[in-house]
């Protein structure tokens, strides 16, 4: 799977407009896939952020797609909000809700990527057979306590990313939190796919190189693919 980007707005003064289309405009030309939505409730997580209401202004100023992470509490009482914002991706959290396979569900009803996050102090193994129920599109694994932007990587979560891909080979996994220019080539090795960067990449002086650093050369992964499959055939 190629590598994909997924520019989080945390780290911005989202509330000024002007800024944030600035931002996400930028973001855009410099080659991400994702903008990325940090949606906190003040339950779930200490802070609160933004709601719904941004994931629809920002719809109206990118041709990317919209990457919703709820950070909620009992997220089945708004994912309705976020289908009708017409989110890309909804991800909701194992720990926030009592039935997520129900949730899950019904976000892929509507035709919208379905997510699952683990928080660091979840074990995988607790989410193994819902990975593997055909409900999951995306597993997010936190690489920091959920709630903050600039937290540092917690040792382990490779680790954990490459357990969960070696329950699935063909799920999306999404690392989240902590991710910079030093530690992403081993978390790409490891499994994931989807990179989340906020303050590593808003606060770049060339977006563009940054996202080509977090993405890895696909180029050479695919010539390295084609040269391995290719020799199987000698062989």
């Amino acid at each position: 799977m190629f590598k994909r980007v997924s520019a989080s707005i945390l780290c911005l003064d989202y509330n000024n407009k002007e800024v944030l289309i600035d931002a996400i405009n930028k973001v855009e030309k410099a080659g991400a896939s994702f903008i990325h939505f940090d949606v906190m409730d003040g339950k779930f997580v200490k802070n609160k952020s933004f709601d719904h209401n941004m994931v629809n202004f920002v719809k109206h100023h990118t041709n990317l797609l919209l990457d919703v992470h709820l950070m909620v509490q009992e997220p089945e009482k708004v994912v309705d909000d976020y289908i009708s914002a017409e989110a890309d991706l909804i991800t909701i959290h194992y720990e926030a809700t009592d039935n997520p396979k129900a949730i899950l569900k019904k976000i892929k009803d509507k035709n919208i990527l379905a997510g699952l996050a683990i928080n660091p102090k979840t074990p995988a193994y607790k989410i193994r057979d819902i990975v593997n129920s055909g409900l999951v599109d995306v597993v997010v694994v936190m690489g920091v306590k959920p709630g903050a932007s600039g937290q540092t990587f917690i040792p382990g979560m490779a680790e954990k990313v490459a357990e969960i891909r070696n329950y699935n080979h063909s799920v999306y996994i999404e690392i989240d939190g902590g991710v910079t220019e030093k530690n992403v080539k081993i978390l790409r090795k490891m499994g994931a796919n989807i990179i989340v960067s906020s303050a590593t990449l808003f606060h770049s002086k060339n977006m563009k190189k940054t996202i080509k650093v977090l993405k890895g050369n696909d180029y050479v992964q695919r010539l390295a693919t084609r040269f391995a499959k290719n020799k199987e055939q000698v062989d």
